[in-house]
């Protein structure tokens, strides 16, 4: 959102004021002091909250004052937090914790919609930050900020490497009699499960994080990923989980942690990188700087402990996007 150095702001009661809750082209080229054209450009670009209905830009009244407000004083004055990107109950757990230690101050709202949908949402300005996993932790780096790079504000953005998780297969009680025999190593293990035309997978969407490690698995094994038996895409870790331990799933790809709270079987696969992107400006916010000390309280290193397979990094790495 660079384009602000060239606004000349008009920011007064009587120009903020109006009976439509919205503002139409001709009215925020007014307020901004903008050609339309200019106004068309940033709008197309994500960078003023707009949406467009038949046809047509309108901007929330609401929306545009607190992007005013964001922009004049570099975010330092937000009072709230929006996080999308990965789905994780270690997350969960520090997010909620927060939200109500600052209910009365400031607001948090974590929407786990995935990988790839957050840094859509990212890149759109909807939201403040993205928590990413894309691949094994050994090559997280380079497969991050590959990922990163197909996005048009990328340049500005900031990555946080926060902590590790161990990613694999979670497996139901009929599957896990049908492969009990199967051989120790962890590899031929997996193998076994993706050539097994018998079991019925649910899966998350292809643009998570648990999605990349189960298109991962099939290339390394030569399986192809659209021979697996579907039955079901789920939204979250918990509720494809949850369709295992009720038998009307077999398998799923997920995470350590969830398959010990249903105290299902575990194979792992690979542990991957929990990384924060933000713009580097959102990184110095307040929220955010508290968000990143609670994720390195000693309570949380508790919650870790007790979920399983999480390793939280002793300093979090700052790298740029």
């Amino acid at each position: 959102m660079h384009a602000t150095s060239e606004l000349s702001l008009d920011v007064s009661g009587d120009a903020m004021r109006s009976a439509s809750p919205f503002l139409s082209v001709p009215e925020l080229a007014g307020l901004l002091h903008l050609n339309e054209k200019k106004i068309y450009q940033l709008a197309g670009d994500g960078v003023l909250p707009g949406t467009k209905i038949t046809g047509k830009w309108l901007f929330p009244r609401a929306l545009v004052e607190r992007w005013l407000t964001e922009n004049s004083h570099g975010g330092v004055l937000a009072d709230r937090l929006l996080i999308a990107g990965s789905d994780d109950q270690l997350l969960h757990r520090v997010c909620s914790a927060l939200a109500v230690d600052w209910q009365r101050s400031a607001l948090l709202a974590y929407c786990p919609a995935g990988t790839r949908h957050g840094l859509d949402m990212l890149d759109a300005g909807r939201v403040d930050a993205c928590f990413i996993n894309w691949g094994a932790s050994e090559s997280h780096a380079r497969r991050h900020m590959a990922l990163l790079r197909g996005y048009r504000n990328h340049a500005s953005w900031t990555v946080v490497r926060c902590f590790e998780r161990t990613q694999g297969f979670v497996l139901g009680a009929a599957a896990a009699r049908r492969h009990a025999k199967a051989p120790a190593e962890p590899a031929q293990r997996v193998a076994a499960l993706l050539e097994d035309r018998t079991l019925r997978w649910a899966l998350r969407e292809e643009q998570t994080g648990t999605g990349r490690t189960l298109a991962d698995a099939c290339a390394e094994h030569d399986v192809p990923l659209g021979s697996l038996n579907v039955i079901e895409r789920c939204h979250s870790e918990r509720s494809a989980a949850a369709l295992v331990n009720t038998g009307l799933a077999d398998i799923t790809p997920g995470v350590q942690s969830v398959a010990g709270e249903y105290r299902l079987d575990f194979i792992a696969v690979a542990d991957v990188s929990i990384d924060l992107v933000l713009e580097r400006r959102t990184f110095f916010r307040r929220l955010v700087q508290q968000l990143l000390e609670r994720l390195g309280e000693e309570a949380t290193l508790q919650h870790a402990a007790q979920l399983g397979g999480y390793r939280v990094m002793d300093r979090q790495r700052v790298m740029d996007g």
